[in-house]
């Protein structure tokens, strides 16, 4: 029995993803400093604010040790800083430097560029049909693994 993977939800969502993060490591290789995984920690931190090791591990989905040593090199480049949480000093908390905000704005630049060349040929309103359908895909999804 042949499968149809060109219909298949998961296969695709998880196929655009690969794609776009391709072509986020092409575009980025000139203008951003960082890995795509580094990225991802630093629109992470903008979005969420100062979040502990253990979010990040699991936003990144990997290993809080992968994380741990994500987090190693960020710090030492001057991405990141590390602090006790004052409540509960076996936690960390991460926060972005300034340095890592002023490159912030050159990845969502790299992202915006992948997003243009990924909806070539949208109109705005299918753009925003499409990224509106995506959202309630993930409201839908959240409800039933964020619980």
């Amino acid at each position: 029995m042949k499968t149809q993977l060109e219909e298949r939800f998961g296969f695709l969502v998880h196929d655009v993803g690969r794609l776009a993060g391709k072509r986020f490591d092409d575009l980025a290789k000139s203008s951003v400093d960082l890995t795509r995984a580094q990225c991802r920690v630093l629109s992470y931190l903008a979005h969420y604010g100062d979040i502990n090791q253990a979010r990040l591990a699991d936003l990144l989905e990997v290993a809080p040790i992968s994380a741990g040593r994500l987090l190693d090199r960020m710090e030492e480049g001057g991405w990141i800083e590390r602090a006790a949480n004052p409540q509960d000093r076996r936690e960390h908390q991460v926060r972005m430097t300034a340095k890592a905000e002023r490159t912030l704005g050159k990845a969502r630049k790299v992202g915006d560029e992948v997003a243009l060349e990924a909806l070539d040929g949208f109109t705005a309103d299918e753009t925003a049909q499409l990224i509106g359908l995506l959202q309630r895909v993930r409201g839908n999804l959240s409800r039933l693994v964020d619980r």
